[in-house]
């Protein structure tokens, strides 16, 4: 079985996966625990990190093995034997494995940089790579990093997969951390609808919502959008909100598809007020304190357009920008939609494709 686990850094999503993997190891009668490391030891700052934690799990009885890039050969060369007569991999079940693999955010940044990982092969063999990463290209990179997943899984009684949360910032991305951002929000969410459980860990404290089991975005999870109202006085606006790349519109259309979207980051300033719908809101207001006018947006919704649907991007987290500006931008966006979420019928937050109901 698959077990995701996400946060921030430092907040103790190590700590709780190695933890977790012990215990199903317990639970299920026992076995040899691996803990796969992805961080190449690149510096003293970095084997210092390594140190530190291969200290907090030396008494938890982990067998630890280094892979670096191509987590599908690793898997094929360590526990899968090829069956020459049938020409069909066999996967070699001789013991009780669970695994922890450390993490997916390192294995990503390697696949994408090294000049060993997958982004350099392709730019070899294809060329032009670099000037291409549309949709199709990031699907490439997800469906094969997540295949060694899927391998893993053949062979171990559980896997329990660490990932970072990286993409609720504010600050503008290079091209080269867009599309690492894009690539691992890809493999979170993809890795998240097959899980059965997806934990994220804040400050050391494991949350999972009102989830167990990690469901598409289907709604079959949540409450119906549609449903009728009970008051014609009460207000029914919702707030969407979650990371960069984490699935907030596709949920948005999918629970309110006969609704007409605009986007905050092209719309014309007026559109607040008589819009059904609003994506990339924390773009909207950005636009709006440039024009010294997002004082007045809470006050625009609530008397002219209270049963709007807004979808906004988490800003508030990362280093604290050095510009002044974009330091207000990210407390005016948290401070607006805050007080907005007094007022919301409904706040739902999104994270690795996952929908986890706030209120």
């Amino acid at each position: 079985m698959l077990y995701l686990v996400t946060g921030g850094s430092g907040s103790g999503k190590s700590e709780y996966a190695e933890t977790l993997v012990c215990n199903l190891c317990r639970k299920k009668g026992g076995g040899k625990k691996y803990y796969i490391a992805t961080m190449i030891p690149y510096g003293e700052e970095t084997k210092k990190k390594i140190a530190r934690h291969r200290e907090l799990r030396k008494e938890k009885a982990f067998h630890t093995k280094e892979c670096y890039l191509d987590l599908k050969t690793f898997v094929q060369k360590e526990w899968i034997q090829e069956d020459p007569a049938k020409d069909t991999e066999v996967y070699e079940r001789t013991e009780r494995r669970y695994v922890l693999l450390e993490c997916m955010s390192n294995l990503v940044a390697n696949e994408l940089f090294e000049k060993d990982g997958m982004a350099q092969k392709k730019q070899k063999k294809t060329g032009g790579f670099q000037e291409n990463r549309d949709v199709s290209v990031i699907s490439q990179f997800v469906d094969e990093i997540t295949e060694g997943i899927r391998i893993l899984g053949n062979v171990c009684e559980d896997v329990v997969v660490v990932t970072n949360e990286v993409c609720s910032e504010s600050t503008v991305d290079s091209p080269d951390m867009l599309f690492y951002k894009q690539v691992l929000a890809g493999i979170n969410r993809k890795l998240a609808a097959s899980a059965v459980q997806v934990v994220e860990v804040v400050y050391g404290q494991p949350f999972t919502g009102a989830k167990h089991r990690a469901e598409t975005l289907t709604g079959r999870f949540f409450e119906c959008s549609e449903r009728e109202k009970e008051d014609e006085g009460t207000k029914y606006m919702r707030l969407i909100i979650g990371g960069a790349f984490q699935g907030k519109l596709s949920y948005a259309k999918e629970q309110y598809p006969n609704i007409c979207w605009v986007d905050g980051s092209t719309c014309e300033p007026d559109a607040l007020v008589h819009c059904q719908g609003m994506y990339h809101f924390e773009t909207y207001i950005k636009r709006r304190m440039q024009m010294h006018t997002e004082e007045t947006i809470v006050g625009e919704i609530l008397t002219s357009n209270p049963e709007i649907v807004l979808v906004s991007r988490e800003v508030g987290y990362g280093l604290v920008p050095v510009d002044a500006f974009e330091r207000k931008y990210r407390e005016q966006v948290g401070r607006i939609c805050t007080e907005l979420a007094v007022y919301a019928e409904s706040v739902e937050r999104v994270v690795c494709g996952i929908v986890v109901k706030i209120k």
